[in-house]
């Protein structure tokens, strides 16, 4: 029978750390995570070519996450715990790719929270997915990292030469991120990017793609032709070598509350954020 669990310290014990540690993480569950979440995305899915291609991506995106819409108009899109927010004052194009960008994110989480649940034999809540957006964003180089995975994938989805990521560089150096110190995030990002990208080429088919290539040239959107390529760009990482990862990621956010100097009490406020 499947668990509830009411609170963080319910989550964050001993025995559930040395579970993370210990779990059987195969390449065939990483792959079933995968199909789990495109499954979800592409199932009833009806998209209508006779509607704007940003009324077919909020199709797509609704069959994952909320959407609302904010009234931070300085900011194109964010996301927060199964709900993106998207400033719909933009033209059609940016919405587009603002919602690409803001269900990559989703996704990403998707794949920590299902694995989680598996692991611990417990439901769905807010427990669990406040969890997971403080491991992706607790640090400098998470954060980063996660922005990465992002704007990685909505590039492939954006005509080259409209590509921007002036404010993706402009984060790098906010955080003082030494890109070379965490090639192995970031060349990691670049597997989960292939993995989230194929799980989202399943339901943007070619017709809907050219849609959005047009679209783009309706709004006289301004072409940029940015390049987002590191030196390494072409390393890879093995199933293996990227689960290994995952369960590393997880495992310190455990040790970190358990054994180092985080405070379970500070992160029952931030599930008390997400419940509002």
């Amino acid at each position: 029978m499947v668990k509830k669990i009411s609170n963080m310290y319910e989550l964050i014990t001993e025995e559930n750390m040395n579970l993370v540690l210990n779990y059987d993480f195969t390449t065939d569950y990483y792959k079933e995570i995968l199909k789990q979440i495109n499954e979800h995305g592409s199932s009833n899915l009806s998209l209508d070519y006779n509607l704007s291609p940003l009324e077919n991506v909020k199709r797509i995106t609704r069959k994952h996450v909320d959407i609302y819409y904010s009234e931070k108009e300085i900011l194109a899109g964010y996301y927060i715990y199964n709900r993106v927010y998207i400033n719909n004052k933009l033209p059609d194009s940016q919405q587009i790719v603002t919602l690409i960008h803001e269900l990559t994110h989703h996704i990403y989480a998707e794949i920590f929270e299902i694995w989680l649940l598996d692991i611990f034999d417990v439901e769905k809540s807010s427990i669990i997915g406040s969890f997971v957006m403080f491991m992706l964003n607790n640090s400098i180089e998470n954060r980063a990292a996660n922005e990465y995975l992002s704007y990685i994938v909505e590039g492939r989805f954006t005509p080259v030469k409209y590509h921007n990521y002036i404010a993706f560089i402009q984060l790098l150096i906010d955080l003082n991120i030494d890109v070379e110190k965490y090639k192995n995030l970031f060349i990691f990002i670049n597997e989960i990017s292939d993995d989230v990208t194929l799980i989202l080429k399943s339901v943007i088919d070619s017709e809907l793609q050219k849609k959005i290539d047009i679209q783009f040239e309706l709004d006289e959107i301004e072409p940029l032709n940015q390049e987002l390529i590191f030196d390494y760009a072409d390393k890879h990482f093995t199933v293996e070598e990227v689960i290994e990862i995952i369960k590393e990621m997880v495992y310190f956010i455990f040790d970190y509350f358990i054994n180092g100097e985080g405070n379970i009490d500070e992160l029952e406020d931030y599930v008390h954020k997400f419940d509002k």
